[in-house]
């Protein structure tokens, strides 16, 4: 990973500078995490016995508004 660094007086790094496709490749990476770690968390909620499940088009109806709100902030 080519990176560089932005240090303080006393040489401290502060801030980093990456190309745009290592960021992204970093983003892509965090992304995939988080999303291993909630479909863990819900295996385990549902060995446990807690899993609330939905119906399909209900759970269709509230991705679709998620996405509409996401969409609307211009985060999508």
């Amino acid at each position: 990973m080519a990176s560089e660094f932005i240090v303080d007086q006393s040489g401290r790094r502060k801030r980093v500078i990456l190309t745009v496709e290592e960021y992204e490749r970093l983003v892509d990476a965090a992304e995939e995490l988080e999303d291993l770690r909630l479909a863990e968390e819900a295996r385990e909620r549902m060995r446990r016995g807690e899993a609330d499940f939905l119906p399909w088009e209900e759970a269709k109806r509230e991705i679709e508004g998620e996405r509409a709100e996401l969409r609307r902030r211009g985060e999508l």
